[in-house]
């Protein structure tokens, strides 16, 4: 029995120490939900006639940084069912995200207040409820019950645990699928924008982080998460083509691109497991992780501001739909990377004024009053 303790108390440490590979994950992840923003709303996935190469690219590319949002939930079981839950912490992101909510509405309306939309007031001082940041807002009601996911999870031996998540996967993603082309969301699911997806992808990460399975090596895993990107990729393409031939519009493509299809999930479950068996031992480079990782989810509120979206993202990349495919592509990574850099720099100037003003110590003595 000692040595078993010794063994346990050993195995605990090395759950609890710092996974660098996560932290760059949740960077690299923001990075391709900024490329989604880009690329679609951005303009540059326009379908041009006689420039169809470019077309496809961009959607190869979209295709690539589908999982990401998914990579997010996953993350937050991995991470919260080994962590103390800290009310504290969601009202910490809420202050962030009322920084920017209500600051970037301020501006414009010094600025320009003409382009201040009707209900621009509202959603900036009610982030959550006014579901100013969809993600966000389905956070916030995750973070709620995530102590109650955390004891269902710790409730379960580790066989139930695998049967959990192999029925999550055959219901949610699986019998899904088929519905979703013919504009069925029998589970309101809302195409993996919602609160019930993020607790589904909890519940993975923590099953993930909880159940013992053979590890494949990392370029397995990569070569799994480009097949499964590949797929839906040319399903899309390849269906969307015949069926456009047919009723003269594309038709029943996006089967297999979007959050909650089983491919794009899969993927997203083998991109997770590459980081996760990534190694960080540079003691600059895990420096720098640490001090940009912080900055990743204010990346996804700065550039998503009703106001920010509506008059800077919205067509910033469409005058590269008529470009050569190659261009197109450098051309929406080096916005994306602007876009990425600017807002991590913007929001370092936040996280020091948080710090200055004591932010984090507030919020810890407003939760702990009884």
């Amino acid at each position: 029995m000692f040595f078993y303790d010794i063994r346990k108390k050993k195995c605990d440490m090395i759950r609890q120490e710092r996974n660098y590979g996560l932290d760059l994950l949740r960077m690299v992840c923001m990075f391709l939900i900024v490329n989604l923003h880009v690329l679609s709303p951005g303009g540059a996935m326009a379908r041009v006639q006689g420039n169809e190469g470019t077309y496809y690219a961009c959607w190869f590319l979209e295709t690539c940084a589908y999982c990401a949002v998914d990579c997010y939930g996953i993350l937050s079981g991995y991470v919260g069912i080994t962590s103390k839950h800290r009310p504290a912490r969601l009202l910490e992101l809420w202050l962030n995200v009322f920084f920017y909510s209500a600051g970037i509405t301020l501006i414009y309306w010094i600025t320009a207040p003409q382009l201040l939309m009707e209900d621009s007031l509202w959603k900036a001082i009610f982030p959550v409820s006014w579901g100013t940041y969809w993600y966000f807002s389905a956070y916030a009601g995750l973070f709620i019950v995530m102590p109650y996911l955390n004891k269902l999870v710790n409730a379960l031996n580790e066989k139930e645990r695998k049967r959990m998540a192999l029925g999550m996967f055959l219901l949610f993603c699986v019998s899904t699928a088929l519905p979703k082309v013919n504009q069925s969301d029998f589970l309101s699911l809302v195409g993996g924008y919602s609160f019930v997806w993020l607790v589904v992808l909890y519940l993975f990460g923590a099953c993930i982080r909880t159940c013992s399975f053979r590890r494949w090596k990392k370029y397995q895993y990569l070569t799994a998460y480009l097949a499964l990107t590949a797929f839906s990729w040319a399903f899309k393409i390849v269906v969307e083509n015949h069926t456009r031939k047919i009723y003269g519009e594309p038709k029943f493509g996006r089967m297999f691109t979007g959050y909650t299809t089983p491919t794009i999930f899969l993927a997203a479950v083998c991109l997770f497991l590459i980081f996760e068996n990534v190694k960080i031992r540079s003691g600059a480079l895990r420096k720098v992780i640490m001090t940009a990782s912080p900055l990743a989810f204010s990346v996804y509120i700065i550039h998503t501001h009703p106001m920010v979206w509506e008059n800077l993202i919205k067509g910033i990349s469409k005058k590269h739909a008529f470009d050569a495919w190659w261009a197109a592509l450098l051309a929406v990574l080096g916005i994306s990377i602007c876009i990425y850099i600017s807002c991590s720099m913007i929001d370092f100037i936040r996280k020091k004024i948080f710090d200055i003003c004591g932010v984090r110590k507030i919020t810890e003595r407003i939760c702990t009053l009884k």
